[in-house]
């Protein structure tokens, strides 16, 4: 019999079922009807996931196909914490050993908030495979590259380096990013449960395009010969620092361009800032006497002098604007000629005045001072040109001998270039080209002349007396190269610290050979050297010999039979 008590409780529990089923069913139809599009797209970003792909950035070679920077096939190890957690603590004993990392570390990333986090960058292919056999949930691998230079501190201020995101930070890598670094792809996948891909679900993405190739003009063998030389060179006269540029006149290509101190690309970060400027573009100084042949080749090319003028040197004293001007030596009489070859500032001082100060800036202009010679290079500077309005009334006088005046070594060697090559001044060349994984050229800059501040005939003048600068007679004859007929200038400049003249110096000496037909051009300098001697001449002027000579050599340029110096005067006339 069936009590009022038994009913009470058979409709309670009925109640309660049909409450139950009433609210499951109102959470269904809230799953499945008013929250189906989103919860599906929840669902979707659950079980996929985009990869992405980093495109290979393009190489970096020189001019013979010399490999200088690379970029080597690694990956990166991520994992996904929201599978991960679960197990994080038996997935990072298991990582720790091979990514030689922390495992307590590993676990906090493993249990971290998200879907994606990074555990460890540049892991190579074979630790790659010891992780994919341990099969670990929630764990999977990106495309990276490890940017590599091959050739060490070669060449290092002007190839640069990458930084952490392989981004050019400095020199070429910088310049040519729009080339080398490509473009990136991704690819989109399914994951089951386990957080493993269902490759039968792979979506297609986008393939990542590889970087261009850039080629430079520098040769590596002439690099290696400059930075060897230059090694030397730091070992024997102690400088602060130093620098060769090798170029070839005609083109204005730059075939070799060493630092002292230098650095290793592949440790970028070790190396003080220091150490990793380019000197050759970015540091300015007043260029002492190798400045002359500016104001001697711009009155040449007015026929405001000749080779043959005498002007008195004042025995070593001049006294212009209140201010004696002396002379290393004490000279009196002197031809233009002589002038240039033996370096007189009286004399050099004397041109400026007869040709005057408007001429005088023009030809510092038109030889390209006070503007960046646009190497394509970062960190080029512009030097210091004053306009004449700011000269004061010992300008004229000292800006011949490089004075109140700041270059750069890649402007001195280009004015030095356009008295070489018959009076074209030449832009640097320093990309020979952009090449595409197929070798086809993408870009390829044809040598640019960008002035002609002297006529052919004043260019041949002018050679007639540099030529005799490393003669017995002139200021380097320890910059002879035997065989053949070589044509430069010393410098020797006065350091100013704190707007004073102090007695540390920059020696440097330029010039270029074959001087009838030039095939290259060399600048040495080097900053306050010591051991008795800093004569550009005596200091500079062997390190030039030494590297023409293995130059000359590698390049199978032919010894000549030089030249009298009274045959070449004549012709020159």
């Amino acid at each position: 019999m069936i009590t009022g008590t038994h009913k009470t409780r058979a409709l309670i529990v009925m109640t309660t079922l049909s409450l139950c089923f009433t609210a499951l069913g109102g959470r269904l139809v809230q799953l499945h009807v008013l929250r189906h599009e989103e919860l599906s797209g929840q669902a979707a970003a659950n079980r996929g996931l985009v990869i992405k792909r980093q495109g290979r950035r393009g190489e970096v070679r020189d001019c013979n196909g010399n490999l200088l920077a690379n970029s080597q096939s690694v990956r990166i190890v991520c994992a996904d914490p929201s599978i991960t957690a679960a197990h994080a603590g038996a997935t990072a004993a298991k990582l720790s050993p091979l990514l030689n990392m922390d495992a307590a570390a590993l676990q906090t990333r493993l249990n971290g908030p998200g879907k994606y986090v990074r555990l460890k960058q540049k892991v190579d292919e074979e630790t790659a495979q010891q992780i994919r056999a341990l099969k670990l949930k929630g764990v999977f691998f990106e495309d990276q590259y490890l940017r590599t230079y091959p050739q060490g501190s070669l060449a290092s201020h002007v190839v640069g380096f990458v930084d952490a995101d392989h981004k050019g930070v400095q020199g070429i890598e910088a310049a040519m990013e729009q080339y080398l670094a490509g473009v990136a792809g991704y690819e989109v996948i399914e994951r089951d449960r386990k957080g493993r891909e269902i490759r039968a679900l792979r979506a297609e993405g986008i393939e990542p395009r590889d970087g261009y190739h850039v080629v430079l003009t520098m040769d590596q063998v002439i690099q290696h010969i400059a930075e060897t030389e230059l090694e030397k060179a730091m070992g024997e006269f102690r400088p602060r620092a130093g620098l060769i540029i090798v170029s070839r006149p005609k083109t204005g290509e730059i075939l070799a361009m060493s630092n002292r101190p230098t650095f290793d690309p592949n440790n970028a970060g070790r190396a003080t800032a220091d150490a990793r400027r380019n000197r050759c573009i970015s540091d300015v100084a007043e260029p002492g006497s190798t400045f002359k042949i500016v104001n001697i080749a711009g009155a040449l090319n007015d026929s405001t002098i000749r080779l043959s003028d005498v002007f008195h040197c004042e025995n070593g004293a001049f006294l212009y604007g209140g201010r004696i001007l002396h002379d290393a030596h004490p000279y009196g009489p002197l031809t233009v000629e002589q002038i240039l070859f033996k370096s007189s500032n009286i004399g050099a001082a004397k041109i400026a005045l007869k040709m005057g100060t408007p001429r005088l800036y023009e030809y510092i202009r038109r030889f390209g001072f006070g503007r960046k010679t646009g190497i394509g290079l970062p960190g080029e500077v512009s030097g210091i040109v004053h306009a004449p309005n700011h000269w004061t009334k010992l300008s004229i006088t000292r800006i011949p001998m490089g004075h109140e005046i700041a270059v750069t070594p890649i402007q001195m060697l280009m004015a030095m270039n356009a008295i070489a090559n018959g009076g074209k001044l030449m832009k640097p060349l320093i990309i020979k080209r952009v090449v595409d994984a197929d070798g086809r050229a993408v870009v390829e800059p044809p040598p640019q002349q960008v002035g002609q501040p002297i006529s052919p005939a004043a260019t041949a003048l002018m050679t007639t007396a540099l030529r005799r600068v490393p003669m017995p007679d002139g200021t380097a004859p320890k910059a002879a190269v035997d065989g053949f007929d070589a044509a430069g200038k010393t410098g020797t400049a006065q350091k100013i610290e704190n707007g004073q003249y102090v007695r540390k110096y920059y020696s440097s000496f330029v010039g270029y050979l074959p001087s009838p037909d030039p095939e290259i051009s060399i600048l040495v300098s080097l900053d306050d050297p010591s051991g008795g001697t800093y004569y550009g001449g005596s200091v500079a002027g062997p390190v030039f010999r030494r590297v023409a000579e293995k130059i000359v050599e590698y390049l199978g340029i032919s010894p000549q039979q030089p030249l009298t110096h009274s045959r070449q005067v004549a012709s020159a006339r």
